[in-house]
């Protein structure tokens, strides 16, 4: 999920204060979780925390550590299309030239912090092209152009996130058409993996609506998306989503669950978000989340990312 959005209750605290967590629940370690998912689905979504390094170290892992059976043919991050050409001409280097990207830091998400985790998520794709030429994976920036973009309005600000995406899997749709065998990863911030949920964004007097997040307008074409988010304790000290307290109380590792009836105790899993102005209230705000999500890998220790300077 986004932590640069604090993603920031009262009758929900009151159900958890009564409410056990799923103890009988089946816990995985997360890199096996979602390897297994990739041998299993055609699309797997798996969502980042923007300031955290271990969803990056798992990226990292999946790549390099790639069994058979759940080879990834693409991956598709949260990077504006327009570094596209960036991207291409580093994994084209030889030797690997690494300053192709540190030159240019929007391929590395420089809005939340070009960090080395980041870095290490390309580096491990030119090391398994380098020793799988028959068997490449292709990176491709999945977001919208020129994103994040500097707004010169309030309604500007509102209509270019309520489209940007729709925007996003108008394009990815056009990849999943030209390479219908191709098995894909897409990490990118958690929100985008959600599916059956919508949202109103407001700036100052502007605001805007919106049906669908980057999963779920995929999953009205229908293509079946497995949705994999990520919660962690945040700076404010709660979790990403309501589900944390909940699925974390008593642990102290990293692991990752499928989202069953067990979890529907939870009412209203998503925190409005209030932040620089903006405000995201998603709707609906009472839902089972596995009705938007189909997993998710709760983090109990875990540490910020090494930024580049």
């Amino acid at each position: 999920m986004r932590a640069r959005l604090p993603l920031s209750v009262l009758s929900v605290f009151s159900v958890l204060s009564v409410c056990q967590p799923p103890l009988g629940a089946q816990t995985f370690p997360p890199f096996e979780f979602v390897q297994q998912a990739l041998s299993r689905h055609r699309i797997v979504f798996l969502g980042d925390i923007h300031p955290l390094a271990e969803p990056k170290q798992l990226v990292s892992c999946l790549i390099r550590e790639q069994g058979a059976g759940s080879e990834i043919d693409l991956l598709a991050l949260e990077v504006a299309s327009d570094e596209q050409e960036v991207i291409d001409r580093y994994l084209g280097s030889v030797p690997e030239d690494t300053t192709i990207l540190l030159d240019n830091p929007r391929t590395l998400r420089e809005h939340w912090g070009a960090s080395a985790e980041y870095l290490d998520i390309y580096r491990a794709v030119y090391r398994w092209n380098a020793g799988h030429r028959d068997h490449p994976v292709h990176v491709l920036a999945a977001d919208i152009r020129g994103w994040p973009m500097s707004a010169l309005t309030e309604h500007m600000a509102t209509g270019g996130f309520v489209n940007r995406d729709v925007w996003m899997a108008a394009a990815f749709r056009k990849v999943l058409e030209a390479h219908p065998d191709w098995r894909i990863l897409a990490f990118m911030g958690g929100y985008h993996g959600l599916k059956m949920v919508g949202g109103e964004v407001a700036l100052g007097r502007a605001h805007d609506r919106f049906d669908r997040w980057f999963a779920g307008y995929l999953a009205d074409d229908g293509y079946a998306v497995y949705s994999i988010l990520t919660d962690a304790l945040q700076d404010d000290g709660r979790g990403a989503t309501r589900m944390y307290d909940y699925l974390a109380a008593g642990r102290t590792d990293n692991f990752a669950l499928v989202l069953d009836t067990t979890t529907d105790v939870v009412r209203e899993p998503l925190y409005d978000v209030e932040q620089e102005g903006y405000r995201l209230e998603f709707w609906p705000s009472r839902f089972p989340l596995r009705m938007a999500a189909d997993a998710m890998i709760v983090l109990t220790r875990t540490r910020r990312t090494t930024l580049l300077h």
